[in-house]
């Protein structure tokens, strides 16, 4: 059966995905501020924030492409359906061990290394499956539709976990992300996805699927150009995350509380971004966007790094979040579009790869703390990255 014509919202599988994708935003949301404050809490510095957060996003570079050519040939909503239960298990567990014994930093990098696995199999198969549920004529909207939904349960997580984390301990904020990951598993055993004509005939095995997919972020240009662009972007810019947590502690002194706000305020930007895209007319090139966005978003860390208040540092981590979500939604959306519904799930494990190159800005951005402070250290990828977006732009028609 093709997916139902019409906007998004009419199709009761994509109402329901949408839901779905609700809880599991707020897991991420809640366990990414989480785990942040928990390696300040453990004794680390701006490194060991660094490389918690580059252990996160090792697996993107590791399984970036295998979990986009997995969600190409598995059942989509099975394989969020096996991720959501496995990350409900790892969360409690780690919930269950602090509330028996302290963990030393680099414990809490391999507690990030899990989560970043369980990731990486979760968004190739979660934004394919968005365009199995709609008409095609619906695709962008609903794409930005989920992820206004990630964007704003992000930032409700982020709020929550601050909330939580002074109110009631680490240990038992690691059992509510467990308990919204559940919520998330649920929702998604009574959806039930149209079936349409993604393929013409079997999908390749799995080796040829990945041999394809690399193929693909060679050979086509567009899916090249935007894959370059990204990785750029992941890690200069994207790599603010990891000073945040010492921004809130050692030059806001604003506590756990002072975090939930600063990751709120940058999912709250993300939120605005993904309205305003949407709202965005089909003739406006998506492209002229992207590298405005780029250049903006380093212009939001050179401003972040003098911001010495908790409402002013909150107030242009609007923007940074802005940027981010903008920049995120564009170039996957381009990526989807420039090739076809069979190589959708690849499409988004190339978008997973780029994010993958995050280590290495997250490294960058802790070594640099260590040596500067974590505000010399946005004054310098700040300014790298626009004049990095200047020259793309100069570069790229």
């Amino acid at each position: 059966m093709a997916a139902r014509s019409g906007p998004p919202w009419h199709s009761a599988a994509f109402r329901g995905l949408w839901c779905a994708s609700l809880a599991s935003a707020g897991a991420q949301g809640m366990e990414r501020t989480t785990t942040a404050w928990l390696v300040v809490a453990a004794g680390g510095g701006p490194l060991a924030v660094g490389l918690a957060l580059a252990a996160r996003s090792l697996p993107s570079l590791l399984l970036g492409l295998p979990a986009g050519t997995l969600a190409d040939r598995a059942d989509r909503r099975r394989q969020l359906l096996v991720v959501a239960g496995a990350a409900a298990l790892v969360m409690a567990a780690v919930g269950g061990i602090l509330q028996a014994r302290a963990i030393s930093p680099w414990q809490v990098t391999g507690i990030a290394f899990a989560a970043g696995c369980l990731q990486v199999f979760d968004t190739p198969a979660r934004q394919a499956l968005v365009l199995d549920t709609v008409a095609a004529e619906a695709a962008q909207r609903a794409l930005a539709l989920n992820a206004l939904a990630v964007r704003l349960a992000v930032a409700l997580g982020a709020v929550a976990a601050g909330a939580l984390i002074v109110g009631v301990g680490l240990p038992r904020c690691y059992l509510a992300v467990a308990a919204a990951y559940c919520a998330s598993a649920a929702l998604l055993l009574s959806l039930r996805v149209p079936r349409h004509a993604r393929v013409a005939g079997p999908p390749p095995g799995f080796g040829r699927g990945l041999r394809e997919a690399a193929r693909l972020l060679v050979a086509d240009p567009a899916v090249r150009t935007l894959s370059v662009v990204g990785i750029t972007c992941e890690i200069l810019a994207f790599s603010y995350g990891s000073a945040l947590p010492i921004i809130a502690h050692d030059v806001l002194r604003a506590g756990a509380e002072g975090l939930g706000t600063l990751n709120a305020a940058a999912a709250i930007g993300g939120t605005i971004a993904v309205l305003l895209v949407s709202l965005i007319p089909d003739r406006v090139r998506r492209e002229a966007l992207l590298g405005s966005v780029f250049v903006l978003y380093g212009l939001s860390l050179l401003a972040l790094s003098a911001a010495r208040s908790l409402a002013l540092a909150a107030a242009v981590l609007v923007v940074t979040g802005l940027c981010a979500g903008a920049f995120d939604l564009l170039q996957q959306t381009l990526l989807q579009l420039a090739v076809p519904p069979d190589r959708r799930g690849r499409a988004v494990g190339i978008w997973v790869l780029g994010v993958g190159s995050a280590p290495a800005g997250n490294i960058e951005m802790g070594l640099l703390g260590s040596a500067l402070g974590a505000p010399g250290a946005l004054a310098i990828n700040g300014t790298l990255t626009v004049l990095a977006a200047a020259a793309l732009l100069a570069q790229v028609p």
